[in-house]
């Protein structure tokens, strides 16, 4: 699978997914700083999974998760980069790209939420 993680997600994550031989552009080492929407085109025209932790990436109005391969958000709270990286890695290893394609998924402390 393709990824793109938004910068505001630890960077242990774009690790852990590389280190099971995902595709991941990481927007912190090549395109720090760009907007919300630019992030989105890159997932957009990647085909790819949109890992973020910005809230503005739920609005279905500007973000259309149908429009990229998928929307993982991950709820703002008190997560260790450890916590961040296992809520994801979990939920990828528990679920098929069938379940969730074209959805927002959002992980939560102790769930997850696809719709």
């Amino acid at each position: 699978m393709k990824f793109v993680v938004d910068e505001n997600v630890s960077f242990g994550l774009v690790e852990a997914l590389r280190k099971v031989r995902e595709e991941v552009l990481a927007i912190v080492e090549d395109n720090r700083g760009i907007s919300d929407t630019a992030v989105f085109n890159l997932a957009q025209k990647d085909k790819a999974i949109l890992i973020t932790r910005d809230y503005h990436f739920t609005n279905p109005m500007r973000f259309a998760s149908s429009k990229v391969k998928a929307i993982i958000y991950i709820q703002q709270g008190n997560l260790s980069s450890v916590k961040e990286i296992q809520l994801a890695m979990n939920f990828l290893k528990k679920h098929t790209l069938n379940e969730f394609k074209g959805k927002l998924v959002t992980l939560y402390k102790d769930s997850a939420k696809i719709r």
